[in-house]
């Protein structure tokens, strides 16, 4: 593609590009049309959808809104039965005779109502006269020795103020005894009316202990998963009864949860519903709609005067809220999938135009591919060239001296001259060393060429494959009085090829022994960091001219040098040592000072699962 690329901003080929040009134009006016054409309709969708999504809401609220007057409308019916029951109004003048079939009135009414936790009738002085518990489905009747007097209590003084026909309904709260909110909390909500003997006279009051719970359960038992969780209920105040998270509700009911309210939490939103009885509005928040329920019924609303709060001063709010990031979730999700179907026809657009211009250049392509391999062969012919270079000056010297002195020496002892024979072996010893060295290194590299060696790393200690290069390597050490020293940490455990890192490590401490001076010392030494082992072999000897670094480890160039015992060099050992570590994904630098010695160093990845196994 590259060179397609190439020849064509070249304009090699002038009808080609005439082609591209007039293909471009017709794809970019047809791909403009294609977006214009998406744009429009998923604009246009996404208006339907957010418009089904404000008409979904307004129906949820408003059958909350209808459910919650009928609850209220069903227990405002129970008050005023029991207020205008034959048996109570016959109670005033036969209050032994009647008090049974009242009681039992009652506990009729809480047996099958099931939302009254208490059901009760105060006279004019605050007594109760009949209190029924539901105990938990267990409805009974309160022994007359525990009633108690209710005269100070709110909703018995605002009920008692009521005429006929009038209803007092408490504020929505938590149920407290004692002093402590009731465990576990008890939504509660009070109804009350007076009520009258038969020459009307006002005599006490009826109160039905009302479970708010199951106003609130409206707002908890929510399927449509639009608005599920996103629905609230609040006071008056801006307090919640039941928000978006339980840690909110009820928060003017504990002294440390003062500060949460609607308005705090979303300031100019709460301006918009306080004053309105209902509306719907959009914000960079997301989508508010709210409703206004007035629990007392018109036809059952106090008077205005006095103290008693109004029709209009007592109501709740109902609140959905849908976050802007679920509001547009579906358009989102549109929006993206638009751009994967456009980003795919433009691609396959892009192939298409690929494949037609390709076969123009394909020979331009082919060549190229040729030049290239022929330029990589040359240099792989001139790098094998300079090695067996490299090899062949450095594999005739010892064999050179090989022949000369064992022919000096097989003619001398014909002679029977033996003087200069040590010599003459030890001269032959040496050269043979080296030549073994060569050939050594050289069969390994030349395996390591053709694939011969299988890189299978593993765990095992390097400690223990450090000693046995330093034990191969003792006499030869000896010999110049030189002293080999480990630094290396217990038990340390590396993941590599083994037969490779020994002759790393052989190599290098034998070429820190040729270049050491008698009685120097060379330290072995090993670290690790990470995920990476360092390894290096340091030495008190010679070391190495700058200039002379950079070609320690290049097969085309020929570094060689003599020992501090005129001990020669292959010449090959470094390279052998640089391609082994490479195969490790590790590399190996050399630091060095003239007069003070070298330092080679080759660091290794270590594999994770294996070190901390």
């Amino acid at each position: 593609m590259k060179n397609i690329w190439y020849s064509y901003m070249k304009n090699e080929n002038k009808g080609l590009r005439s082609f591209v040009r007039n293909l471009l134009s017709i794809f970019i006016l047809a791909f403009a049309l294609i977006v214009a054409g998406i744009i429009l309709s998923l604009n246009k969708y996404n208006e339907v959808e957010l418009k089904a999504y404000k008409e979904v809401t307004e129906s949820v609220l408003a059958t909350k809104l209808e459910n919650i007057q009928d609850d209220v409308k069903s227990v405002t019916s129970d008050l005023m039965m029991l207020a205008e029951s034959a048996s109570l109004k016959k109670y005033w003048n036969d209050k032994e005779g009647v008090i049974e079939d009242l009681e039992a009135e009652f506990l009729n009414l809480s047996f099958h109502h099931y939302v009254f936790d208490q059901v009760r009738l105060i006279d004019e002085e605050g007594m109760e006269i009949i209190r029924i518990n539901y105990n938990s489905g267990s409805p009974s009747v309160v022994p007359k020795e525990v009633l108690q007097n209710k005269k100070d209590r709110y909703y018995f003084y605002n009920a008692f103020q009521l005429n006929r026909n009038e209803v007092f309904i408490s504020p929505l709260d938590l149920n407290v005894e004692n002093g402590e909110l009731e465990e576990p909390l008890k939504p509660m909500i009070r109804f009350a009316t007076p009520v009258f003997d038969k020459q009307n006279v006002k005599r006490g009051v009826v109160v039905l202990n009302y479970y708010g719970q199951n106003i609130i359960d409206e707002f908890v038992n929510q399927d449509n998963p639009l608005i599920k969780d996103q629905l609230m209920f609040l006071n008056s105040e801006g307090y919640w009864f039941k928000g978006e998270n339980a840690a909110d509700d009820w928060g003017f009911m504990y002294e440390d949860k003062r500060n949460l309210t609607f308005k705090n939490r979303y300031g100019a939103v709460w301006d918009s519903i306080v004053d309105t009885g209902q509306a719907q509005f959009e914000t960079g928040s997301g989508l508010f709609t709210f409703k206004t329920v007035y629990p007392i019924p018109e036809n059952l609303t106090p008077n205005k005067s006095g103290n008693l709060r109004t029709v209009d001063d007592y109501h709740w709010k109902i609140v959905s809220f849908i976050p802007f990031a679920v509001l547009h979730e579906k358009s989102n999700m549109r929006w993206k999938q638009a751009l994967f179907v456009l980003s795919l026809l433009f691609i396959s657009w892009l192939f298409v135009l690929y494949r037609l211009v390709r076969a123009q250049y394909f020979k331009l392509k082919s060549q190229e591919a040729l030049l290239e391999r022929e330029t990589a062969l040359r240099e792989l012919n001139a790098t094998k060239d300079k090695l067996f270079s490299v090899v062949a000056h450095d594999l005739i010297n010892p064999f050179n001296s090989i022949i000369g002195f064992s022919s000096v020496l097989l003619q001398q002892v014909n002679e029977k001259d033996y003087e200069g024979i040590e010599e003459y072996a030890e001269i032959i010893h040496d050269s043979s060393s080296r030549a073994m060295d060569l050939l050594s290194n050289l069969l390994e590299w030349s395996r390591s060429q053709i694939g011969k060696i299988d890189f299978k790393p593993v765990s095992y200690n390097l400690n223990q494959q450090i000693h046995e290069a330093v034990l191969l390597l003792t006499d030869t050490a000896t010999i110049k009085s030189i002293k080999i020293v480990t630094n290396l940490p217990s038990d340390f455990a590396i993941f590599a090829h083994k037969e490779m890192i020994s002759t790393v490590i052989r190599n290098l401490i034998s070429n820190a022994i040729k270049f050491t001076m008698p009685g120097g010392e060379i330290v072995v030494a090993a670290e690790k960091q990470n995920d990476v082992v360092t390894i290096s072999i340091c030495d008190n000897g010679v070391g190495i001219p700058p200039e002379n670094l950079a070609k320690l480890f290049l097969m085309t160039e020929s570094y060689s040098s003599l020992g501090t015992a005129k001990e020669k060099g292959t010449g090959l050992g470094l390279m052998l040592c640089k391609e082994f570590v490479e195969k490790h994904q590790g590399r190996i630098w050399v630091e060095s000072e003239v007069g003070k010695g070298s330092c080679f160093r080759f660091s290794l990845p270590v594999h994770k699962q294996e070190v901390n196994a």
